[in-house]
């Protein structure tokens, strides 16, 4: 008698069955999107039963419901082309007037640059001419203090006397040289005041463009933004909806499954695509032979002695676990060596 024959049989009956199992799950899907199909095809075509319908009253009502999202849709869909091509618009307005006003502030800052470097001359020459006449008022000191020292000598020389008148023509010239400088240095003076007067003038009307430029820029950003929350919260209102009308869609699937069903139950075809009936027919028939399949193999099993089954699962187990410690003990031996 051979002992493994029951267990083997009834476990490869049962492998079997799980393979038949996993297929029928997978058939029942596709028989699902079938009928479904079938339905959505023939639903408007055909007279039904109070039971199937109300599910073509719930898909009249998804319908509905779907139709005025789609309109709510489309005219939050309108308002944000609306809303894009005004913001585009103020964006290409905004541009231009910011170019204009970068062309007009240059043209302002030059004439500043320009009068600020005239001013930084003046002031250098002012410095300049200061200067100088600090220097000539020390000069005059210093030669006078000398001049008194040498008319005091009792001896003079041809020499000293040279000296003297020189220093004589110095003590003339330095005066005259000093109003020259004051002269000069008042005319520097009254520039300084007339470039300082233009330099304001200048910068009064570049503050005021630069304050317009700020302006500019501060009403551009805050309508910008203000547009761009606007834009954002539209695209979400318009979002939520096309989520509902994705699940109203979702929804309708039970609906068309279940008159696909009913119209392959009364043989009733698309007018469209009679193919789609025949589609559900063959899928009906493979589900019933897998099942089939599965109830002779469970019949099968039933008939089999299950303490023959438990028997051969008992002498398989024994025979896997002495199998396994003779290839653990044959590998420790190996290392062993």
């Amino acid at each position: 008698m051979n002992y493994f024959a029951p267990g083997l049989r009834e476990l490869t009956r049962k492998l079997h069955r799980l393979d038949c199992r996993l297929r029928l799950w997978w058939q029942r899907r596709v028989l699902a999107r079938l009928e479904g199909r079938l339905g959505w095809l023939g639903w408007q075509q055909a007279d039904f039963d109070p039971s199937t319908q109300a599910h073509v009253n719930r898909i009249t009502g998804f319908e509905r419901a779907q139709a005025e999202l789609t309109n709510s849709s489309a005219v939050i869909g309108q308002a944000l082309q609306q809303l894009e091509e005004r913001r585009k618009a103020e964006g290409a307005a905004f541009e231009k007037e910011r170019a204009d006003r970068a062309e007009a502030r240059g043209r302002l800052s030059r004439p500043v640059e320009e009068s600020e470097k005239a001013l930084a001359a003046i002031r250098r020459e002012q410095t300049d001419l200061e200067q100088r006449i600090a220097a000539l008022d020390r000069e005059a000191a210093t030669i006078e203090d000398k001049y008194r020292a040498l008319l005091v000598r009792e001896t003079r020389s041809p020499a000293l006397e040279a000296e003297i008148r020189e220093i004589q023509q110095r003590l003339i010239a330095i005066p005259r040289e000093k109003r020259a400088t004051a002269e000069k240095l008042a005319d520097v003076l009254s520039a300084r005041s007339r470039c300082e007067s233009e330099l304001a003038d200048r910068r009064a009307a570049l503050s005021v463009e630069t304050e317009a430029w700020s302006v500019l820029e501060k009403t551009h950003q805050a309508g910008d933004e203000a547009l761009t929350k606007d834009i954002a919260a539209r695209k979400r209102e318009k979002q939520k909806i096309e989520r509902k009308i994705e699940q109203l869609e979702k929804a309708k699937t039970q609906p068309y499954r279940e008159i696909g069903r009913a119209l392959a139950d009364q043989q009733i075809e698309p007018i469209n695509q009679p193919e789609a009936l025949d589609a559900v027919f063959a899928q009906r028939e493979k589900i019933a032979a897998r099942e089939a399949q599965l109830a002779a193999s469970a019949g099968e099993s039933a008939g089999e002695d299950p303490r023959r089954v438990w028997l051969a699962w008992g002498l398989l187990l024994v025979v896997g676990a002495v199998g396994a410690l003779l290839v653990t003990i044959a590998r420790l031996l190996v290392v062993a060596l």
